[in-house]
């Protein structure tokens, strides 16, 4: 096992012990903001789980049922990690919402505990556990923001757009920085969406440690706080990961891609790219698809090689299928064809369902009717005709 993956190991222990912590204080205070610092170490485990998968997956190879074979396990794992996330957000709003109209006097099941409000006196015996309960979550998602280097939620936290804390905080940074520029190395361009959970989780937990007992409702009211800033920091990252899984392809890569594909039609022989179809892989992979039709004289080895460097910059795997233009040789099909159109003559004409000419002056046979150009050729120097002279009929061929 080499270091980083013992690292790995070694931080889901520890953001494993801090959990049972975090579980227990639930289970002690009853508090619904301590409940989501829970979920949230929940979520940081699950996070140093999806990077130990996406260790395992690189050491797999594919196979002819998985092509590309586990690649995209990790980004699977990140966005389910999520995802869960964004569930407990939305469990805990609710149980937030049931407490706000409790009048203390029912019990609700929550979380498999006893979910109703404390006596004055049972806070006071538990008002200890909020400082480390909200040192032990901080910690949690510290160590996932910073403890592991190059992880997969790492790149999707550096590269998804940024949620609506980020925005308004940075916009504060901002205000800060101007003042104090010496500060821009870490408040600027926007901080981690990890490290404000863990500021906001923080000042909520020791808000209600301070006015819990004066204050019944402050409990539920900073725990859908907490809810709604757990819930707007996911949201991208979900959106991202998803957008991963529905093979699309990212709007600044595309650009590249399209940009490639027109220098690709450049090269001599090609006629053009059809059937094109492009995704990301995972993190850091560009896969697709592309028929190119070539002309008939054209070297086919020598137009794959073009278009594997025209697209080998921006693609990393990229089937290629060469495709012989099949349209008809109209030089050579002329020299065989006979004339549809003829000047006019003194003969007697008529209309043929044949042919008709179109308005550019081009003419074409109707395919539908089926006729062959020698069945033409001998409708047009037969005609029958008949004239009557003094009541004697005869035909002349």
């Amino acid at each position: 096992m080499d270091p980083i993956s013992q690292k790995a190991c070694l931080c889901f222990a520890v953001s494993a012990l801090l959990m049972a912590f975090l579980i227990y204080s639930v289970s002690v205070t009853r508090s619904l903001v301590l409940t989501g610092l829970a979920w949230l170490s929940v979520f940081s485990l699950f996070v140093i789980f999806s990077t130990i998968v996406a260790f395992i997956c690189a050491a797999s190879s594919s196979n002819k049922r998985y092509t590309f074979g586990l690649a995209r396990a990790p980004v699977l794992a990140v966005f389910s990690t999520t995802v869960l996330a964004q569930l407990s957000a939305v469990f805990l709003t609710k149980e937030a919402v049931e407490r706000l109209f409790d009048s203390g006097q029912h019990h609700h099941s929550h979380h498999g505990g006893d979910a109703a409000p404390l006596s004055g006196g049972d806070i006071l015996k538990t008002e200890y556990l909020f400082y480390p309960a909200a040192l032990a979550s901080s910690s949690t998602m510290l160590i996932v923001a910073y403890a592991l280097a190059n992880q997969p939620f790492n790149y999707v936290l550096k590269h998804a757009q940024s949620s609506v804390i980020q925005e308004h905080f940075a916009d504060i940074c901002a205000a800060v920085c101007y003042f104090v520029p010496g500060l821009a190395r870490l408040l600027l361009p926007r901080i981690n969406s990890l490290t404000l959970l863990a500021f906001i989780s923080t000042c909520c937990a020791i808000f209600v440690h301070w006015f819990r007992l004066e204050f019944p409702w402050v409990d539920s009211v900073a725990s859908m706080v907490l809810s709604f800033t757990i819930f707007t920091s996911m949201a991208p990252l979900s959106s991202y990961t998803g957008r991963i899984l529905l093979q699309t392809t990212p709007p600044h890569v595309q650009n590249l891609i399209d940009r490639s594909i027109s220098e690709a039609s450049t090269i001599d022989g090609v006629l053009e790219l059809i059937n094109t179809h492009f995704w990301q892989l995972d993190f850091n992979t560009i896969v697709g698809t592309v028929d190119v039709r070539v002309r008939r004289d054209a070297n086919e080895q020598h137009v794959l090689r073009d278009v594997r460097i025209k697209l080998g910059s921006i693609v990393n795997y990229c089937t290629i299928q060469v495709l012989k233009d099949s349209s008809t040789n109209w030089a050579l099909h002329r020299q065989y064809q006979t004339p549809l159109y003829q000047p006019p003559s003194a003969a007697p004409t008529h209309s043929s369902p044949y042919h008709q000419t179109l308005p550019n002056g081009i003419a074409f046979r109707d395919q539908s009717l089926g006729s062959h150009p020698q069945e033409m050729h001998s409708h047009d120097h037969h005609h029958g005709h008949s004239h009557d002279h003094h009541g004697h009929g005869h035909s002349h061929k």
